[in-house]
């Protein structure tokens, strides 16, 4: 199933975008994709374990050739803004100016919450605040390199950077992959340093605040990693604390921004909580909250785990547009600027290594990490 949604939602992405060129042109963009896409799935098993120092010289030398992409291309005649979004809010920030009132360079306002508008302050004074994704994309593979051998981290670099999706996200300077690719590497780092919200409640809380602080939606995957922990092995008095703390962290990261202008925070018609929020539906959580609840009690190995994120980034995306289609009358959702299906891209980075780590036992031989199996035994 992950190397069918894999193949979807670059295959929706390539057809969406190639149809803007013309109608023969995105027949033959998406068969040659397609071919290509089944070619290298079915080659994966092929590649072999790689030592470290090959497998900087090879991430290295991709990453090289991402970065003069984007310079190939001026981002300010890009119709995508989500730089300028980051961009011009830490212009604003460094120039004394309220940040959440910068326009984007195509006069829309930004909704990125402050921890990753601050996150990237060092790549705005390297002049590119989309440099983000070199050191997250390094982190991320690195992780999986530690977890699961030098094989499988070079297997999710050749599908990540095999991904049109994924190119056109690091092409256009958007973050929004870069984001749940960092979100993933900190899971992995949970599992590498055998960190547990048993154990370890609140540095996963303080965590889950932060990312939260983020996009509201990078939580789902932290929710789906932990949910049996925090159901069967944290007592009520930890119930309640670690969701507070969480939120108190998430809420500390706007107070100097609160402080500073409250209205325009709170009550302005774009602020970042109603850019980030607009297109949902209260009562989608209907079925947001049961599906999350089940995709996190059933998983058994760290790749079915992956699966379930993905499965529950995916259905936000999709519950949200199907019932914005049924409100709005508007069922062209594939090829309606209104709908943007470049959210489908949070689902990826789990994906890809769902992919990579499907039936290997690395990971699961390592001594404590296959207790993070929620599934819990009839005994």
């Amino acid at each position: 199933m992950m190397r069918i949604l894999y193949i979807v939602v670059n295959l929706l992405f390539v057809l969406k975008y190639s149809l803007r060129i013309s109608s023969l042109f995105a027949l033959v963009a998406t068969v040659c994709y397609l071919i290509f896409a089944v070619g290298l799935l079915f080659g994966l098993k092929r590649i072999p374990e790689m030592k470290g120092r090959m497998m900087i010289i090879i991430i290295f030398f991709f990453i090289l050739l991402a970065v003069i992409g984007q310079a190939i291309f001026d981002p300010e005649k890009l119709q995508v803004d989500r730089w300028s979004a980051i961009d011009h809010f830490i212009g604003y920030l460094l120039a004394g100016q309220y940040p959440y009132a910068a326009t984007t360079h195509l006069g829309g306002y930004g909704s990125p919450f402050p921890v990753w508008q601050v996150f990237h302050i060092p790549f705005y004074l390297l002049g590119n605040v989309a440099l983000s994704f070199v050191p997250v994309t390094a982190l991320l593979v690195w992780s999986i390199y530690r977890l699961f051998g030098g094989g499988n981290a070079l297997r999710f670099f050749l599908l990540l950077i095999c991904s049109p999706a994924f190119c056109y996200e690091v092409l256009v300077r958007s973050d929004l992959m870069t984001n749940f690719m960092l979100v993933l590497a900190i899971i992995n780092m949970f599992l590498l340093y055998h960190i547990r919200l048993k154990e370890h409640p609140w540095t996963v809380a303080v965590i889950a605040g932060l990312m939260m602080s983020t996009r509201l939606s990078a939580v789902i995957p932290f929710a789906v990693f932990f949910m049996t922990e925090y159901l069967y092995d944290c007592d009520w008095k930890k119930k309640a604390a670690i969701p507070l703390l969480s939120l108190a962290v998430f809420a500390v990261t706007f107070l100097p921004f609160l402080l500073w202008d409250s209205d325009m925070l709170l009550f302005f018609q774009y602020n970042p909580f109603i850019l980030q929020s607009r297109q949902g539906n209260i009562t989608d959580f209907l079925i947001f909250v049961p599906a999350l609840i089940g995709l996190s009690l059933t998983w058994k190995k760290f790749n079915t785990c992956l699966l379930h994120m993905a499965y529950m980034l995916l259905l936000l995306v999709i519950v949200t547009f199907v019932h914005n289609m049924w409100m709005y009358d508007n069922w062209d959702a594939l090829f309606s600027p209104f709908y943007d299906i470049t959210y489908l891209n949070m689902s990826l980075p789990f994906l890809i290594l769902s992919v990579c780590t499907d039936g290997n036992p690395l990971l699961w031989s390592a001594e404590g990490i296959s207790s993070f199996s929620p599934v819990r035994s009839a005994e």
